[in-house]
């Protein structure tokens, strides 16, 4: 399937694996070209802000997300695995290559192409990955996993309780979500709302560099939080 967006291949280094991704060339454009053709077609601003393509970029919540899962790598292999709102799925692609069985979900029709793609670029077999389409704010019968991870994904207000019992619901018994946020105002909300589930956090502040800002010789760096909750009797 041809993507209507130009696009750009770059390196994202994680401990000593490095993954080839394939990303929008300018997100600003993509963005300001959607908003021209909804407008011409007299779209409603409801569709227009879902299909957005911001998932088309490497946000810094991811790379702080795959630093603690390249931490976790021994404990990952073998392991089922979701990521939530996947995007780009760079953490689900490191998750791959770490051995998990992993299975990225997202809503955006275009999602899974850019995600056949980037298997392909990283030599990675069609079915390492497997798809699903998930809208978390929809009722779900939910298969449980022993990580379930997302980055980023608190942007609107009303995200945090969906988001929170979509969690709490894919995890199993003892498994473990990761959660990582550059700090947005949502993100206490839905650790909130995953304590009144029963759950227990850890906070971390991870440091990454953040390639939307980077300037030859002069990688600009920002800090994302990256929340483990457990249940309080795991």
């Amino acid at each position: 399937m041809t993507l209507p967006y130009e696009l750009k291949l770059h390196t994202e280094r994680i401990g000593d694996l490095a993954l080839s991704i394939a990303t929008l060339a300018d997100l600003d454009r993509a963005v300001d070209e959607l908003c021209a053709e909804y407008e011409q077609r007299h779209a409603d601003d409801e569709l227009e802000r879902d299909l957005c393509p911001y998932f088309g970029v490497v946000w810094p919540a991811a790379r702080g997300l795959c630093q603690v899962l390249a931490r976790l790598r021994t404990e990952l292999a073998g392991r089922s695995f979701l990521e939530l709102g996947c995007g780009l799925a760079l953490p689900s692609l490191l998750a791959a290559r770490l051995g998990a069985r992993v299975t990225a979900s997202d809503l955006h029709p275009d999602v899974p192409v850019f995600l056949g793609r980037n298997l392909e670029i990283n030599g990675l077999a069609p079915d390492a990955i497997a798809y699903r389409e998930l809208d978390w704010r929809a009722p779900d019968e939910a298969r449980t996993y022993d990580f379930v991870v997302g980055s980023d994904i608190l942007y609107e207000a009303g995200h945090p309780g969906p988001v929170a019992r979509a969690l709490a619901a894919h995890v199993a018994p003892r498994g473990r979500i990761v959660l990582a946020d550059p700090g947005r105002t949502h993100l206490q909300a839905c650790l909130d709302g995953l304590t009144a589930l029963g759950f227990r956090h850890e906070v971390a502040v991870e440091s990454v560099a953040d390639a939307q800002h980077d300037r030859a010789g002069d990688a600009a760096t920002r800090e994302v939080f990256v929340i483990v909750s457990r249940r309080d009797d795991a």
